[in-house]
């Protein structure tokens, strides 16, 4: 989902001490986890000001001599880059609505060093330095309440935002904007700010805004300032009476639920139908009074369908009020246990007694899928990278995850990035997460043996076997994949989606990601497509067997709904081929009389994700493998 930043007309200035974090350099999504609309645009009153910078920045705007840039479809660079720093996030742009025909940018990182790595303090504007664009003189007298709804995408290492208001020429207060980002940290792409103005600006009929990129205030022995701040779709509107909007929703429990339970609350995409036993789903939302008045009644929905449709579960939250520009979090009343394996869709709205029933919230979705055996928490559709096997040294990716019931954790599944060289040598580590300790220390526990990552397992799932099963009891684990130094960079691992805050690392183990030693483990803000699996896990690069007197491949394994089912040297004989749901459903048959050699594709991309059975059989003998539809 877009992400929804409320500010308040206050002056906020405060030391943030360095977080240890780093940002990967590729877009990230949400996947799995979105609503396509805010609640307040069914609401809301058209705007009566708005900028989108179809026609660059206004002349009549003030710049600052370390100037904000527009980007258009005929500048250069053009909109599809972002920063061209040497150190922000590989030029990704600003994920806003009419990104195509423009937005506009201040390019810290860029102006210091050139967009050259190590040339600090040598670009055309060195840090200390400050970006400041103001609007000309707009008309507010008809207005005794207005908010700034803007599309921005920030990010900052020592640099802060801030929305300055001038009424006459003469400067009245300013917001700071993203005033909780961590160093390093930044927004979504497509985040959109709500900024309320000053009760002594509305009113007036000579008003200015002053978008104020801040590189001077904030410093510590690594500099000043530092990466960006893009703004596109800036529109004024009358801030409506009653206004609800949806920052956010889970079903782990990962604001309210992880108190009464083991471990962190995370949510988990695959969820072994064991663990999900152990701990249900706990459905929670975070919601927004971003109206002018209190809002009474607030309740959050959840409603739990199965993958043919049925609704299977549904519940709500205890009732509240909401003061103007306060959010809170919200937590279903009951849980919700699986009883089969299969896909789950998630549909979380709110409503309030002030709003009319038209008016609730737009639905945000989610979507999970309880397997025998694999533990994920990726959204399973690459959206970037991080690199493991590097000429600077041999990294670790890694992923949290709770063990809520006892159980035997065999193997690791990891999606080698497409970018990977065949002959590279990856391996899996298992973890225990000490939280006792600070900072938290992670205790080694096992590990594969060396893997060679072949042709075919490249952009592909690859499965990892540890040596032994690791009886797993209940508690915090870290699984890792491991990579070794080489003269070129070697391989990397997919990431999908967001991760949860220090819920993801990275060892460094000679690159200098950061200042800490050789072997920091910094957390990283996205999801590695990294997995842990129970039992005997049903996802790999390849199904790849003896069967029939020969061989079968099925590939690949998970699939985006079309894969190739290959056997060599078989019986000559008539086979029969089925493929089921969950439910046991028959989705597809076939019979094929087979001579030695046989290979086709199949293609379930009109059916539904999840969890489909394949058995194939001849006149003496049977198999039934399983493969996921993604």
């Amino acid at each position: 989902m877009r992400t929804l930043y409320l500010f308040i007309c206050a002056i906020m200035i405060s030391a943030i001490s360095f977080a240890q974090i780093l940002n990967k350099t590729h877009e990230l999504a949400k996947g799995r986890k979105s609503n396509d609309n805010y609640s307040y645009l069914k609401v809301k009153t058209p705007p009566f000001w708005s900028e989108d910078f179809a026609n660059g920045i206004p002349p009549t705007w003030i710049n600052s001599t370390a100037p904000w840039v527009y980007r258009g479809p005929s500048t250069t660079p053009g909109v599809t880059v972002g920063s061209q720093g040497a150190y922000a996030s590989s030029g990704t742009p600003i994920a806003s609505a009419t990104r195509t025909n423009g937005f506009i940018i201040f390019d810290s990182d860029y102006y210091d060093n050139g967009g050259v790595q190590g040339n600090f303090g040598q670009g055309m504007y060195p840090t200390p330095h400050n970006g400041e664009l103001m609007t000309d003189m707009i008309d507010l007298s008809l207005y005794s309440d207005v908010t700034l709804m803007a599309h921005s995408y920030f990010r900052t290492f020592q640099g802060q935002a801030f929305v300055a208001f001038y009424v006459n020429g003469i400067y009245d207060s300013q917001v700071q904007v993203h005033s909780t980002l961590a160093v390093n940290d930044g927004t979504a792409t497509n985040a959109v700010a709500l900024i309320r103005f000053p009760s002594n600006a509305c009113g007036n009929a000579n008003v200015q805004m002053k978008f104020l990129f801040d590189g001077t205030t904030q410093s510590n022995v690594n500099g000043s300032g530092y990466y960006f701040w893009m703004l596109d779709d800036l529109e004024l509107i009358e801030t409506p009476t009653y206004l609800m909007d949806v920052i956010d929703q889970n079903h782990g429990g990962w604001d309210i639920g992880y108190s009464s339970t083991i471990g962190f609350g995370m949510d988990y995409t695959f969820k072994t139908l064991i663990q999900s036993n152990a701990n249900p789903y706990m459905f929670e939302m975070t919601l927004a009074n971003v109206g002018a008045n209190p809002l009474h009644g607030i309740q959050m929905n959840i409603e739990v369908l199965d993958d043919i449709g049925t609704v299977v579960f549904t519940s709500n939250s205890d009732t509240t009020t909401l003061a103007v520009l306060d959010t809170s979090s919200y937590m279903a009343t009951n849980t919700f246990a699986p009883t089969n394996m299969g896909i789950y869709d998630m549909r979380f709205w709110a409503n309030s007694d002030d709003l009319p029933s038209s008016s609730t919230s737009d639905t945000s979705y989610m979507q999970t899928i309880i397997t025998d055996s694999v533990y994920g928490r990726d959204y399973g559709n690459p959206q970037g990278a991080w690199r493991v096997g590097r000429q600077c040294g041999g990294l670790q990716l890694a992923n949290y995850f709770d063990v809520y019931a006892q159980d035997e954790i065999t193997s690791v599944s990891a999606h080698v990035a497409d970018y990977s060289k065949a002959g590279a040598t990856m391996f899996g580590v298992l973890y225990e997460v000490d939280t006792t300790s600070s900072p938290t220390t992670f205790i080694w526990m096992d590990q594969t043996d060396d893997y060679i990552i072949q042709q075919t397992d490249i952009d592909n799932w690859v499965t990892i076997m540890f040596n032994q099963p690791y009886d797993a009891i209940p508690g915090s684990y870290m699984i890792a994949i491991g990579g070794y130094a080489h003269p070129t960079d070697t391989f990397g691992i997919s990431v999908s989606g967001q991760a949860e805050v220090t819920m993801s690392r990275i060892q460094d183990n000679g690159c200098n990601l950061g200042s800490q030693p050789w072997g920091y483990w910094y957390w990283i803000t996205d999801l590695p497509m990294i997995r842990m699996n129970f039992g005997i896990p049903s996802t790999q690069s390849n199904i790849e067997e003896e069967s029939f007197d020969g061989s079968l491949n099925i590939y690949p394994n998970p699939t985006n709904g079309v894969f190739t089912i290959e056997m060599d040297n078989v019986k000559n004989d008539v086979y029969s081929f089925e493929i089921s749901n969950v439910l046991g459903q028959k989705v597809f048959s076939n019979t094929k009389s087979i001579k030695e050699f046989y290979k086709e594709d199949f293609d379930l991309t009109a059916l539904n994700k999840g969890i489909y059975l394949i058995e194939i059989k001849n006149s003496s003998s049977s198999i039934t493998e399983r493969i996921i539809v993604e």
